[in-house]
């Protein structure tokens, strides 16, 4: 069958986008009134595609807000898309929330390499409704929408994408392998490579491998800790029985605490070389992330690197979680799972 030049899939996973206030005025998602505003919407609109394009719809069973969002729902997720006829579609639109956003669009711009058309993640940072049920004007959810369709519509390239309009009323397209959390008080993403688009046409590029890993993953395997750095960290209260690899994150200058005790060479709780000592008689791989060859220019770092540890380099940490999450689950261990992690498959190796 003939790819249908107006048709575009659209995914429910939940999220602020999907959410509308309960009894208890609550916001809690529901995909099922959110796929009739945002498609109406768009429907209604003054958009040169607006009468031109059809859209089917599925949705994760249960939807879900996306600070809910976990290694099963992520398997849900991927099960679904298994299942799309890419041949059919000219693109797809996942609406998600925008706590998880960065994870998921790590996750799946690798994930989804080898598909012919563009996937484009959406987000909004309000609900599509008011509290009474009337639309939500301030909500940048409709125009991110609009925008990723009209993407679509315009030949944007098959690859994995966010589009997401900041506060500053900057429309941004991401790739997702690049995407980076939202920080706290702000309500805006970025990216190494955001592009500004202002009349929805955008090339973007292709994806980088046709790796199919949809088709080679089942399931992903809830074996990965993501540890992240901070002032007073005590190693010993860390349970890391039953895991497969660790990924660690370091300091902005690639960095971990490597404390000695005082008057003595040994480490104390507080230094990652404690942990290491544990993950060596597991057998567990420990990676530091970001970490390049440079920071062995710190004694820190290297006493670390020089330890075992492993750095994964010039990626955000939420691809280097989704890559090793991706590894481990398609059973690579030891240097197998190294080169992996050091091989660029989507153009993620890109600081």
């Amino acid at each position: 069958m003939e790819r249908s030049m107006n048709k575009i899939l659209v995914i429910l996973t939940g999220g602020t986008i999907c959410s509308a206030p309960n009894e208890n005025n609550k916001n809690q998602s529901n995909a099922d009134k959110a796929k009739n505003y945002i498609i109406s919407d768009f429907e209604e609109s003054d958009s040169p595609f607006a009468k031109a394009v059809t859209f089917d719809t599925v949705k994760l069973n249960p939807d879900i807000l996306s600070e809910n969002m976990t290694i099963k729902a992520w398997n849900g997720l991927l099960d679904l898309l298994r299942k799309v006829k890419w041949a059919h579609y000219k693109g797809v639109i996942i609406l998600h929330g925008t706590d998880t956003l960065a994870f998921t669009a790590s996750l799946l711009s690798l994930v989804l390499c080898g598909v012919t058309v563009p996937v484009c993640m959406v987000s909004a940072q309000l609900p599509l409704r008011t509290p009474d049920g009337k639309k939500e004007n301030r909500t940048n959810g409709y125009a991110n929408f609009r925008a990723a369709a009209e993407l679509i519509m315009n030949g944007l390239a098959p690859n994995v994408y966010a589009v997401y309009r900041n506060m500053d009323g900057k429309m941004l397209l991401h790739y997702g392998a690049h995407l980076k959390q939202c920080p706290n008080y702000s309500s805006d993403f970025h990216s190494v490579t955001e592009m500004e688009i202002a009349d929805s046409r955008a090339e973007g590029k292709p994806f980088g491998t046709d790796s199919h890993f949809l088709d080679k993953l089942s399931p992903l395997k809830d074996e990965i800790m993501l540890i992240t750095p901070y002032v007073g960290i005590n190693y010993s209260r860390f349970n890391i029985d039953g895991l497969s690899a660790i990924v660690h994150g370091t300091y902005h200058s690639d960095t971990v605490c490597v404390e000695r005790k005082k008057d003595s060479e040994a480490y104390s709780e507080y230094s990652i070389l404690s942990l290491l000592d544990c993950c060596k008689e597991r057998d567990i791989p420990l990676f530091l992330a970001p970490c390049d060859e440079a920071a062995f220019a710190y004694d820190s770092t290297g006493d670390a690197l020089r330890n075992g540890a492993v750095g994964i380099a010039h990626t955000t940490l939420e691809t280097a979680y989704a890559k090793t999450l991706i590894g481990v689950s398609l059973g690579y261990k030891d240097d197998e799972l190294i080169r992996f992690l050091k091989t660029d498959i989507n153009g993620e190796v890109v600081y």
